[in-house]
Order: structure tokens, then C-alpha cells, then sequence
């Protein structure tokens, strides 16, 4: 008769999790029969990751010490347990939710279908196979596998694909690079685009034994989800290897985007997990001025919506927030300071950019991602008006510094103060696309000194925080002298 604290939940506890960088945090991580949350360690309760069971492929004890390491989808996740005996719990009960949401087939469970010789049409003899039944219109052992195409210049991999269409396998050349997957229409031996999936927007790919065997697999995108089909097994492993490879590698260089930013609060881990699953290639241009790379680079194919742009096609338009071009419903001429140009040449121009990088910059507007020590320190030097807020964000750290171990309370007036703007506390460089803005227009420099004249006045009347004050070590004069006292004391 008692509720149960659990919740349906197979183990719960706390795990630290290694990061990009090799620092390990601290999470409260919950297991249930489908998945693992990662949760930061607060009342809030924010789940600040959640990996599928159905996604995991491996697991082991790596080290003696409680370290242990889950691979999903090629991402390997190094989580380490108090203990050995803890962390050997943990994977004791994923195996066990593995093989209750994943049970695997046992060889003698796959049905082997014979083709008549003399079918015409090929058609399975065990007709009561109806999902091999209605991909029957083209027999697998009589498509044309040949490709007699010259690759693209930036393929990774390229080969011929059957697609699902209508119930129906069509053939088309598929062609991975670094950054899109091509799919063209072979017509009077020419190739031609029939579509573009950027890698941003593959979401997975897996095999789909569903459709017939070993040899099939599906693509899902933010767009679509398409159902393949390749000449066999092996090179059906091959696509599916190399496509996550080259979204770990798009996935990776997004996360080094966004380390830019430091440490943030679960809330803008929340906020910037949702940007990367939408505009994450974006990131990449936020401080970086974009090089313009022509429309030839693009295929002639609109970076927005995969629509033909050029001279004979609707008319380009240049973003020039990411240096892409994209055709008149995606680029309506909308105008703004492009952050990246602000950081490296203090160019306050407004220019234009299309839908998706302006919905893109209001989403991250608020965010630190900047940290102008690591992008352009020497902004500093060139603009006296930084030089000034460099300043002052430093009186304000360390004026921090004396709020936050006071127990009066001021902390709390303060917070309301920097309008959710804590990490002015934390580190003196970092900054959102918001603050910059505000810095231009010369708005941020009069509500530091506000901050600063609240803080300072509390410190220099408070009698807890003047008991931590310093004498002189040189003169030994009476007057109590403070660190964030630029003018007059020297650290």
C-alpha cells in the first residue's frame, strides 16, 4: 500500500560526466525502461540530456575506479560511479533495460525467401510476407547498381541508392560530403539535383530490417525520412557509418561553437540543445566573419529551402550573417549588425540576412556564447569604450565576490538588478549578442555603474563585508582597502 518513490524508474543517483574539455560534472542521472536523463543537481530539476536505450550500441567498465563508458550512436558518453561496485550496478540494470525495450532476434527467427527462376517478375514465394510483398515492384536482384557518373568533387562517398517512392524503388546517385547529402536524377546520362539535406538536419539513421533484410536502412531528417535501400549488407553498413560520422564530426565542431561561451546554467543548456537541433550550423558564423563561397559551392540550390536559385531561376540574395545564398522567400531583405563583424572591426553597418539566421540571432540574442579573451582580446585596446567596460566588469566580479558571501541579503537586490544577467558575476569577458548591442549604443556602460554604485555602497556600509577588507602591507596605514578599488589600490 505504499506509493512508490521511484516511479516506475529502474535506478536513479548521482553519476559525474566528462566533458569536451575533460572536466568531469556532477548530475543526478535517472534510468528508465526506454532511456537515461541526465539531470543538473538543483531544485529545479532541469534534464539537461536523455539518451535513447534504443540508440545504445555498447557498453563497458573502463576503469577500477567507478569509470564507465556508453556509446550511442558512435557518441561515447564517460560517466564515472562512486564506486566500482556502483557503476557495475549501473550497467547491470542498462543491460537489463536493453534486453526488455531491444530483445534480440535469434538467428533462427530470419526467413529465407527464394525467387521462382522462372518469374518474370520475380516475385517472393512466401506470399504471406507482405512487407516484402509490396516493395516487389522492382526485385532487389535485378537493380542496377552502376554509377557511371564522375563523383562530386566533395564527396566523401557516392553510389547509387534506391529510394522508396510510393511504394516504389526508384534509383538515385547519393553523394555525402562534409556538409550535405546530395541526391541527384540520372536523365540523358546526366546527373541532376533532385535534392539537398544539409548535415544539420539529419536527426539519425538506422537500419531497417523491416523492409526486406540487412541491406535496407532509413535517413530521418528534419524534412523527411527516407527509406533506402543499397546493394547489400555491407555497403549498407558503410552509409550508415559514414553518415554518423560525419554528424558526430558536424555535432562536434557545433559543441566547440559552443564552449565559446564557458559554463552556462542549465536554463541556456536547455535553449542552446534546441538551437543546435534546429540552426546549429549557424553557431559557426557567430564569431567568425563568413567568407563567401559562391553559388557553385551550393549546387545553385537555395541553403534554406533546397529550391534552384541562379540566373535562369529565382534571383540569389546573400546572407551576410553566414555568407550562404538563398532564394526571395527565405532571404526577405531583413537587416541587422552581424555580431561577428561587431567583435573583429567594431562595424556597427546593418545588413541583410535571411529568415532563418534572423530567427536564428533572436534566439541567442540573451545568451553568453561570446568570451572576447578567446575571440579578440585586442577589441580591448582598439575601442577606448571597451576598454571602459572591461574595466568595470572586473570592479563588478569582485564586487560580486563580496555580495555573495554576505548574508545580509544584498545578493538577492542585486540579482534583480543584472535582469537575469548572473554571469556578469562569474567572468569578466563574457558577453550575449544583446550585451554587444547595448555597448554600441552606449546603454550597457551606464547600467555597470549602476550596479557598480549599488554594490560598492553596500560593501563600503555593511559590517560583515568591511571586516573583510585589507590593510597595506607595505605602509600598515589604518584605511581598510578593497581589490575592486582600481584607483587607489593596486593588487
Amino acid at each position: 500500500g505504499l506509493s512508490n518513490p521511484f516511479r516506475g524508474l529502474l535506478k536513479l543517483g548521482s553519476l559525474e560526466r566528462r566533458g569536451a574539455m575533460g572536466i568531469w560534472k556532477e548530475f543526478s542521472c535517472e534510468l528508465s525502461p526506454l532511456e537515461l536523463r541526465l539531470f543538473l543537481d538543483h531544485e529545479d530539476r532541469i534534464c539537461v540530456e536523455s539518451y535513447s536505450l534504443l540508440r545504445c550500441e555498447s557498453l563497458a567498465l573502463t576503469h577500477s575506479d567507478g569509470r564507465f563508458e556508453l556509446v550511442f550512436l558512435g557518441k561515447k558518453l564517460y560517466l564515472r560511479a562512486p564506486s566500482r561496485d556502483e557503476a557495475e550496478d549501473w550497467l547491470d540494470r542498462i543491460r537489463e533495460a536493453l534486453q526488455k525495450c531491444r530483445p534480440q532476434l535469434e538467428e533462427e527467427e530470419w526467413e529465407t525467401l527464394e525467387y521462382s527462376e522462372d518469374s518474370g517478375e520475380g516475385q517472393p514465394i512466401q506470399n504471406d510476407s507482405t512487407a516484402l510483398l509490396q516493395y516487389s515492384d522492382v526485385p532487389g536482384n535485378s537493380f542496377d547498381w552502376t554509377a557511371a557518373h564522375e563523383p562530386e568533387l566533395d564527396a566523401i562517398k557516392e553510389a547509387v541508392l534506391y529510394v522508396d517512392v510510393d511504394k516504389t524503388w526508384v534509383p538515385f546517385i547519393f553523394s555525402l560530403s562534409l556538409e550535405t547529402l546530395k541526391c541527384f536524377k540520372v536523365r540523358n546520362n546526366d546527373k541532376i539535383l533532385s535534392n539537398s539535406y544539409g548535415i544539420e538536419t539529419i536527426q539519425d539513421i538506422l537500419p531497417d530490417t523491416s523492409l526486406g533484410g540487412p541491406a535496407f536502412f532509413k535517413v530521418i531528417t528534419s524534412k523527411a525520412v527516407l527509406k533506402l535501400q543499397a546493394e547489400n549488407a555491407e555497403e549498407a553498413a558503410s552509409w550508415r557509418e559514414l553518415v554518423r560520422g560525419v554528424l558526430m564530426s558536424y555535432l562536434e565542431g557545433a559543441e566547440e561553437a559552443l564552449t565559446l561561451g564557458g559554463s552556462l546554467d542549465g536554463h541556456s543548456q536547455v535553449i542552446l540543445k534546441n538551437i543546435v537541433k534546429e540552426n546549429g550550423f549557424l553557431l559557426q558564423y557567430l564569431v567568425a566573419i563568413p567568407m563567401e563561397k559562391g553559388l557553385d559551392s551550393q549546387s545553385f540550390i537555395c541553403a534554406g529551402c533546397s529550391r534552384q536559385i541562379g540566373f535562369s531561376f529565382a534571383k540569389p540574395k546573400l546572407c551576410a550573417f553566414s555568407g550562404l545564398y538563398y532564394c526571395d522567400s527565405c532571404h526577405r531583405d531583413d537587416e541587422t549588425v552581424i555580431p561577428s563583424r561587431l567583435i573583429h572591426n567594431w562595424d556597427l553597418t546593418k545588413r541583410g540576412v535571411c529568415r532563418q539566421a534572423l530567427k536564428f540571432l533572436t534566439q541567442i540574442r540573451n545568451q553568453p556564447l561570446i568570451n572576447l579573451k578567446l575571440v579578440n582580446e585586442s577589441l580591448y585596446d582598439h575601442v577606448e569604450r571597451m576598454g571602459r567596460i572591461r574595466r568595470s566588469r572586473e570592479q563588478l566580479k569582485l564586487l560580486g565576490d563580496y555580495l555573495i558571501m554576505c548574508r545580509s541579503g544584498a545578493l538577492k537586490e542585486l540579482s534583480k538588478r543584472l535582469d537575469h544577467r548572473h554571469y556578469l558575476l562569474e567572468c569578466p569577458h563574457k558577453y550575449s549578442v544583446a550585451d554587444l548591442r547595448q555597448i554600441a549604443d552606449g546603454a550597457f556602460e551606464t547600467f555597470l555603474q549602476s550596479l557598480l554604485q549599488f554594490a560598492s555602497h553596500h560593501v563600503y556600509n555593511c559590517d560583515l563585508c568591511t571586516q573583510r577588507g585589507f590593510i597595506c602591507q607595505i605602509c600598515n596605514s589604518s584605511d581598510i582597502i578593497f581589490p575592486f578599488e582600481f584607483d587607489t589600490t593596486t593588487r
